[in-house]
């Protein structure tokens, strides 16, 4: 700044000399006409003229001085705006000039400033909802062990009694366990640190794999699950991945299922891409629960007790979709249909 004001100095001095040198100059021309003709009215008449050039020059100085303050004013302005990221246009944008380049310049700044700002305040709240989602899961789980593990210290309890708390706090656990390990394949798919390891390989194969993870459960559940297998092929996916969405699927088919009902699973072609279906006998998902239940740790009005932190259809919509793929919730004639949509190619 200061090297600025000093080269600014200069070209003041400059000036008011280049005034001086041109004043002294129309003097001696004057005074030169004068001796050389002998004629008074020549000398006025050159040292006028020497006048109005002298007031001309003063006066395109001035307009120069006054262009570059409104300049140096709309400069100020445009940084003003970059401040407060406000797009406000200062200098013509369609001319081919410095100032119009300039222009754009902050322009696409200010754009990119207001994006980063809106991710940022996006990360925010998403961090600041994950704490809260949190904060609540945590809180039954936590009681129980403390509650129950005060009841513990009681000499006077009687062993049924004993075998009750402690099979509360087993649950406890359960529960916290359950809710670590999905979080961290939650904060993993989300921050990316998971690379899905998307190859072509049999889709058919991947849905038996999660048929096998939750036959147990199916079975011990009363629960019937019918395969069918419209198509074989091959389409690019991370098996081990799709296989947690479809097991989480079934699992939550499973779990608010009817004893002695059904599930079916389809895996068929439709044009350039694969569907995968999941079709349950349960209590059909409300219009108004269907934009939420794929949110995370939503649990819908018909869960009461049954177990689960609402956290497995939240998961497999992001396995689904970090693959390019959609997963959707149908409605049906007494039950629910959850589609999974994977390009075939």
């Amino acid at each position: 700044m200061d090297k600025y004001i000093e080269n600014y100095g200069k070209y003041t001095k400059r000036v008011r000399m280049l005034y001086a040198c041109s004043l002294l100059l129309f003097v001696f021309l004057a005074v030169f006409e004068y001796v050389c003709s002998g004629k008074i009215l020549a000398a006025i008449g050159a040292l006028a003229c020497g006048v109005v050039m002298f007031v001309v020059i003063k006066l395109l100085q001035k307009a120069d001085d006054d262009f570059i303050s409104e300049v140096v004013a709309a400069m100020s302005d445009l940084l003003d705006n970059l401040s407060e990221l406000k797009r406000q246009q200062v200098f013509p944008e369609n001319d081919d000039s410095l100032v119009s380049r300039l222009q754009s310049k902050v322009d696409k700044i200010i754009d990119a400033l207001k994006l980063q700002n809106s991710r940022e305040r996006l990360e925010h709240e998403k961090i600041k909802g994950l704490v809260s989602d949190l904060s609540h899961q945590l809180k039954t789980p936590i009681s129980n062990l403390r509650m129950y593990t005060d009841f513990l210290k009681n000499p006077d309890i009687s062993d049924d009694e004993r075998t009750q708390y402690l099979q509360v706090l087993e649950l406890a656990v359960e529960r916290l366990s359950f809710l670590s390990e999905s979080m961290i394949k939650v904060s993993r798919l989300e921050s990316g640190l998971i690379n899905l390891d998307v190859k072509s390989q049999s889709i058919n194969d991947t849905v038996l794999q999660a048929v096998k993870d939750v036959y147990v459960s199916a079975k011990n559940a009363d629960i019937t699950i019918r395969y069918d297998e419209q198509v074989k092929c091959d389409i690019q996916h991370d098996r081990r991945w799709t296989a947690e969405a479809c097991f989480n699927l079934l699992d939550n088919a499973i779990k608010y299922g009817k004893t002695g009902s059904e599930i079916v699973l389809s895996v068929r072609k439709l044009g350039l891409t694969v569907e995968i279906s999941v079709t349950d006998e349960n209590e059909p998902i409300g219009e108004d629960e269907r934009t939420h239940i794929f949110e995370r740790f939503y649990r819908g009005r018909n869960s009461g007790d049954k177990d689960g932190v609402g956290i497995g259809l939240y998961l497999s919509r992001e396995i689904i979709e970090k693959q390019g793929g959609m997963l959707s919730v149908i409605p049906q004639k007494g039950g629910n249909k959850f589609v999974i949509v994977l390009q075939s190619r």
